[in-house]
């Protein structure tokens, strides 16, 4: 019996609220770790990932104010739990005595988990202009976890 797509639409409204409560938190994570880094080239990067999840925020309400709910492919719960989509947005926790080395490894972890989810959205929906939103928002997670592994590589593992 096919779910009425009401309920497949209701289902990605909850996925991209939950996409934007992870936005939130990057920002709260990056600015937090930005207070914390001890290197002046660590806090400057951070503090701009955290203006970056901000516009990514920005940019997931923008969608989900157009409509975007209602331009995915899905058509029944079952091919929408198919994708497993939320598995992207697992939350990292992190203990209050972590390392610096601990809050590089979550956060890459973080932007790989986002880039995946938007790259699989972009795939899912049929709206150019909304394709072009979640292929942009995957961008910007991929290059946020390059320049992490860059920071961890120089920092944390360096070969010398």
């Amino acid at each position: 019996m096919a779910i009425p797509v009401t309920s497949v639409q209701d289902s990605f409204d909850k996925l991209i609220s939950l996409a934007i409560q992870r936005e939130e938190e990057a920002y709260e994570f990056y600015t937090k770790a930005s207070e914390n880094a001890e290197q002046s080239s660590s806090k400057k990067l951070l503090s701009d990932l955290a203006l970056q999840e901000k516009g990514h925020k920005k940019k997931l309400q923008q969608a989900l104010g157009a409509g975007v709910c209602e331009t995915f492919s899905c058509a029944t719960i079952d091919e929408f739990e198919g994708h497993e989509l939320s598995k992207y947005l697992i939350e990292i926790p992190l203990e209050s005595g972590s390392t610096s080395q601990d809050i590089l490894i979550v956060a890459i972890k973080r932007e790989e988990g986002a880039y995946d989810f938007y790259r699989s959205l972009s795939e899912l929906t049929t709206s150019t202009d909304h394709r072009t939103v979640f292929e942009s928002l995957a961008k910007e997670e991929k290059k946020h976890k390059e320049r992490l592994e860059s920071i961890y590589d120089e920092q944390i593992q360096p070969w010398m």
